[in-house]
C-alpha cells in the first residue's frame, strides 16, 4: 500500500497463517481496496507499524563502518525504538540497552532533568525504578565487589595506563547507623559508631582513569589500623593488574606516622620497595596540601627570613604577610588592580577557609609578585622585594608541581610548566636544591615554616624527583606530569558523594556507598564504554571466584557458646515479635500450609528457657491483644529466641562481630550461621531443624532473615 509493505499485524484476522482459500484472498483485497479508497481508515497503529516498518529497512540499509553512518544509524535506531514502544502498553514495554544506557547517563548527571523529560511524556523512557537495577548489578550481594568492578575497569587499560598513585585520604560522615536491605550502615569493625570513611583511590599517571577501590568505616584512625587497610587493598590491586608507583597522603599525623613507622620502619625515605613485586612505592605527601600549609604558616606567624638559595635566592629574603595586606589596602580603591586575585578571605581566613587551595593561589600567584615588584620599584618600597622573592619562589615550585598538561607550558609560554621529558630536566635539579634550601632554612632556626611542614614539603620535592625518574627510566615513559601525583581527584570524589546526596556535608555510610555504586555504574557504561551484557558476563564469571561466606560461618558457629538466654521480658518481646514475623511471612507467600506451621489461634504452654522464667511468654500480647494479633506457634518462637542469642552472642564479641560486620551480604551470612546453629542440640527438649512447609516454602529462611531486619533495624536506633 503506497509502495509499503503492509505488517501482517494488519490483516492476520482475515489470514491467520498461510493464504489456504480463495475467500481469504477476496477479503484480503476488500481490506487494501478499503485502504486505498479511504484514508481515513487507515489506523494510527496501521500507520505506525508502516512507519516501523520503513525504518527498518533504512536501519538495513546504513553503514556502520563510516563514523557519519554510524551516528546516523544510532539516530535511527532510537526512533525506531521509540515508535516500537509507542505501540506497547505501558507495563509490557522492554527497553533496548543502549537506551536503558542513555537513560541512566541523563538520570545520573540531574535527576531533576530526567525527572521533567518523564513528566512531558514525548518519549517513552524507563522509570527511574527500572534505572535502579543497572546499580543493583554492581551491588556485592549480586556478585560483583571491588575486584570484578576493577577487572572490568583495568581491562581497557594498557601497560601505560596501569601505572597508578594510591591516594589515601578520610572524608568525615554523619555518626548515623542505618539498615538497609540486610545490611547494617555505619558500623566501625570494632561495632562503634563510624566518624571517618578512610578511602583509597588509585588514579592512572598518564591517564584519565581513577577509581575509589576502597573504604573503611572508622572511628579512631590509627596508623597501624590504616596499615593494615593498605596491605588488603595492595593485595587487591596485584590481583587485577594495577601496579601502584607512589603512595599519596595529607600532613596529617596518622598518615606521618603511617609513612615514618609502618612503611619506612622509623626513618622516612623517598619510597620503599613492595615485598611482593620487587618495585619501588614513592611516598610523597600530597603538594596541593603543602602549598596550603605554606600559606597558612606564612599566614599565621607573619614573618619568614629565608637563607640564601643558589640562582634562585642569592642573598637570601624577609618576607612579612603585612606587605601583601598594604598591598591589597593600597589597590583596594583602584578600579583596575595589578593583584587582582587578592581579596579580603585570602588576607584573614576563618577557620573553614584555610582549607581552600584556592586562597593560597592568590597569594601565591603571579599577579602579586609583579605588583610586589612594580610598587617596590616605583612607590619607594623596597622592603616588598624581600616578600616579592619569596612569593617567587613559591609560584616557581609551584608551577613545576602542578602541571597536568602536556601543552600547559606552550599556553602560558612558560618553561617551568612544561612536563618533565628526562631524569635530567632542569626542573627535578631544582626540586633537589628546594629540598636542601628547605632543609638548611630549618637548621637555620630562623622565623620559617613549622618543623611538619618543613617535613612535608622537603620529602615531597625529593620524592616527586626521584618518581619522574624512576618513570622515566624504568617505565619506558616519555614524559611525566607532576600534576597526576596529587591529591585533587579523590576531593573532586568526596565532593560528587555530597552532591549526589544532597549537596550535604555530613553524609551518611549508606548514602556514601550508594552514590559510590551510582558512580561505578557510570564509569562502566559511559568511560569505559562497556555494555550491559559486558557486565553480566563479569559477574557470571565471577560469582565463582568470590569467597564464599561458608567458612567464615562455620568459624562464627564454632566460636559460639550459646550461655546467652533471654531475661523474662525479652522472652515476652520476642513473642510478640515472631507473632509479627509469623503473620508478615504469611502475607507475603499466601499460603495456608505456613499459616499452620507459623501461627497458631491457642497459647502455648510457658516455656522455661533460662530456668528463670516463671509465666508464660505470652503474657505482654495477651495483655495487649484486642483479637487482631497473630501468635506464634512453638516452632516460630523458638526460632525467633534461637536466632536473638546468636545475634546476641555475635554483637557482644568484638571478634566476631568485626567478622560479621565486614562480610559482603550480612543477611546471607547469618542465614548460613543459622542454618548451622539451627542442628546444634541448643534446647534439650526441642531440636530446631530446617522447615518446609508442603508448598515447598522454607520457612527457617523467611523467619531468619525478617528476624534479622527486626534485630538490625533496634540496633541502628540505639
Amino acid at each position: 500500500m503506497d509502495r509499503k509493505v503492509v505488517p501482517l499485524s494488519q490483516y492476520r484476522d482475515l489470514v491467520p497463517g498461510r493464504l489456504n482459500l480463495l475467500s481469504q484472498m477476496i477479503n484480503l483485497m476488500a481490506r487494501v481496496k478499503a485502504w486505498c479508497d479511504e484514508p481515513k481508515s487507515r489506523t494510527p497503529e496501521l500507520l505506525l507499524e508502516m512507519a516501523t516498518e520503513c525504518l527498518k529497512a533504512v536501519a538495513k540499509c546504513t553503514d556502520d563502518t563510516e563514523p557519519e553512518r554510524s551516528q546516523e544509524s544510532r539516530k535511527v535506531s532510537f526512533i525506531l525504538e521509540q515508535l516500537q514502544l509507542l505501540q506497547c502498553q505501558k507495563f509490557g514495554r522492554q527497553y533496548s540497552p543502549q537506551l536503558t544506557i542513555l537513560c541512566y547517563l541523563i538520570n545520573a548527571t540531574s535527576s531533576s532533568a530526567y525527572a521533567v523529560l518523564r513528566d512531558e511524556n514525548v518519549l517513552c523512557l524507563p522509570s527511574v525504578t527500572t534505572l535502579r537495577k543497572i546499580t543493583r548489578r554492581l551491588h556485592v550481594n549480586e556478585g560483583l565487589d571491588s575486584s570484578a568492578y576493577l577487572k572490568l575497569r583495568v581491562s581497557k587499560l594498557n601497560e601505560f595506563e596501569r601505572n597508578v598513585v594510591l591516594i589515601i585520604d578520610e572524608i568525615y560522615v554523619a555518626k548515623r547507623v542505618e539498615c538497609c536491605a540486610g545490611q547494617v550502615k555505619g558500623l566501625a569493625a570494632d561495632g562503634s559508631v563510624a566518624s571517618t570513611l578512610l578511602c583509597f583511590m588509585v588514579k592512572s599517571v598518564v591517564a584519565k582513569y581513577k577509581d575509589l577501590v576502597a573504604m573503611y568505616p572508622m572511628s579512631k584512625l590509627t596508623a597501624a589500623v590504616q596499615f593494615d587497610c593498605y596491605n588488603e587493598v595492595m593485595a587487591m590491586l596485584r590481583k587485577v593488574a594495577l601496579n601502584v608507583v607512589a603512595i599519596s597522603v595529607d600532613n596529617a599525623a596518622t598518615n606521618r606516622k603511617f609513612l615514618v613507622d609502618c612503611l619506612c620502619h622509623g626513618d622516612l625515605t623517598t619510597h620503599v620497595t613492595d615485598a611482593v613485586t620487587g618495585q619501588p612505592i614513592y611516598l610523597i605527601f600530597d603538594p596541593v596540601h603543602d602549598l596550603k600549609n605554606v600559606y597558612n604558616n606564612f599566614q599565621s606567624r607573619k614573618t619568614f627570613r629565608c637563607p640564601p638559595m643558589h640562582r634562585y635566592l642569592p642573598e637570601g629574603c624577609h618576607a612579612q604577610f603585612q606587605h601583601i595586606i598594604d598591598l591589597y589596602n593600597m589597590e583596594s580603591g583602584m578600579t583596575l588592580k595589578k593583584a587582582h586575585k587578592l581579596n579580603p578571605a585570602s588576607l584573614q581566613p576563618k577557620s573553614i577557609e584555610k582549607t581552600s587551595c584556592k586562597l593560597a593561589v592568590s597569594v601565591f600567584s603571579e599577579s602579586t609578585r609583579d605588583a610586589l615588584r612594580f610598587y617596590a620599584t616605583n612607590e619607594k618600597k623596597s622592603e616588598w622585594n624581600g616578600t616579592a622573592d619569596f612569593v617567587s619562589l613559591v609560584v616557581k615550585l609551584w608551577s613545576v608541581m602542578n602541571v597536568k598538561s602536556r601543552t600547559k607550558g606552550k599556553h602560558k609560554r612558560s618553561l617551568e610548566m612544561d612536563p618533565v621529558r628526562s631524569s635530567l630536566d632542569w626542573k627535578l635539579c631544582f626540586l633537589r636544591e628546594c629540598s636542601e634550601f628547605l632543609q638548611r632554612w630549618e637548621d637555620s632556626k630562623q622565623p620559617g615554616l613549622t618543623t611538619q611542614t618543613f617535613l612535608a614539603l622537603r620529602h615531597t620535592c625529593l620524592a616527586l624527583a626521584d618518581c619522574a625518574a624512576y618513570l622515566l627510566d624504568h617505565r619506558g615513559m616519555n614524559y611525566v606530569l607532576l600534576g597526576h601525583l596529587q591529591s585533587d581527584a579523590i576531593e573532586r570524589r568526596f565532593g560528587w558523594l555530597c552532591q549526589l546526596s544532597g549537596a550535604n556535608y555530613y553524609i551518611s555510610v549508606r548514602q556514601v556507598i550508594e552514590s559510590d555504586r551510582k558512580i561505578r555504574a557510570l564509569s562502566l557504561l559511559k568511560f569505559s564504554g562497556l555494555s550491559l551484557s559486558d557486565i553480566d558476563a563479569a559477574i557470571q564469571c565471577d560469582v565463582s571466584e568470590i569467597s564464599d561466606d561458608d567458612n567464615m560461618a562455620d568459624t562464627i558457629v564454632e566460636a559460639l557458646q550459646f550461655h546467652i538466654f533471654p531475661s523474662a521480658n525479652d522472652a515476652n518481646v520476642i513473642f510478640y515479635v515472631a507473632g509479627y514475623l509469623a503473620r508478615s511471612v504469611v502475607r507475603t507467600t499466601r499460603c495456608q500450609n505456613c499459616k499452620e506451621s507459623l501461627s497458631t489461634a491457642d497459647s502455648l504452654e510457658p516455656i522455661d528457657i533460662d530456668n528463670e522464667l516463671d509465666y508464660s511468654a505470652a503474657t505482654f500480647m495477651d495483655a495487649v491483644n484486642r483479637g487482631g494479633l497473630a501468635k506464634p506457634t512453638e516452632y516460630t518462637f523458638l526460632l525467633a529466641v534461637h536466632c536473638w542469642r546468636v545475634f546476641t552472642e555475635i554483637k557482644r564479641s568484638s571478634e566476631l562481630l568485626k567478622k560479621f560486620m565486614t562480610s559482603s551480604c550480612q543477611r546471607t551470612l547469618f542465614c548460613k550461621i543459622m542454618d548451622r546453629a539451627t542442628c546444634v542440640q541448643t534446647y534439650g527438649y526441642l531440636p530446631i531443624d530446617s522447615n518446609v512447609c508442603m508448598s515447598g516454602h522454607d520457612l527457617n529462611k523467611f523467619v531468619v532473615e525478617s528476624f534479622l531486619t527486626v534485630l538490625q533495624r533496634t540496633w541502628s536506633k540505639r
